[in-house]
Order: structure tokens, then sequence, then C-alpha cells
């Protein structure tokens, strides 16, 4: 899969799942039904925020890793001051 494809893929993930984390204030999966041992929202919201940490943990190689090897090939040098 292309780095570009990669990119749209995890930037549209964040967004559905930030989305998402909204609903239960918006009146959207706010009733008192129980999943498991948490009510619908709790599991809704920590549910995504799972999701969510994987994504920022899946944006360190795909925009960081890139941007320290340029760093390294192309080093920014500091100029001294005249003064």
């Amino acid at each position: 899969m292309k780095t570009t494809t990669q990119k749209f893929l995890l930037w549209l993930t964040l967004g559905v799942c930030l989305g998402a984390t909204w609903l239960p204030y918006l009146g959207f999966f706010n009733e008192a039904k129980m999943i498991g041992f948490l009510p619908q929202p709790l599991a809704l919201t920590l549910g995504c925020n799972v999701i969510l940490t994987l994504c920022v943990l899946a944006l360190y190689p795909l925009y960081f890793k890139p941007f320290i090897a340029r760093l390294k090939a192309n080093p920014v040098v500091k100029e001294a001051a005249n003064g």
C-alpha cells in the first residue's frame, strides 16, 4: 500500500473516531443500555480512544521517521550572529 493511501486512511480513521466520541454529547448512543459492564456511551468513547491511541502510534513511522531521515541528510546549520 502506498504511503499516501496509508496517510489518507489514517486521517480518515482519526476523523471518524473523533466524530464518534462526540456522538453521546449530541444525543446518539445515549441510552441506558449496557455493553458488558459499561454503559453504552462510555463503551463507545473508550473503544474510540483505543483506536485513536493506535492511530497516534501509527503516525510516528509515517511522518516523523521520514522527517528525521531528511534532517540527517540535510542538517540545519545555525549561522553565527555578527555582533
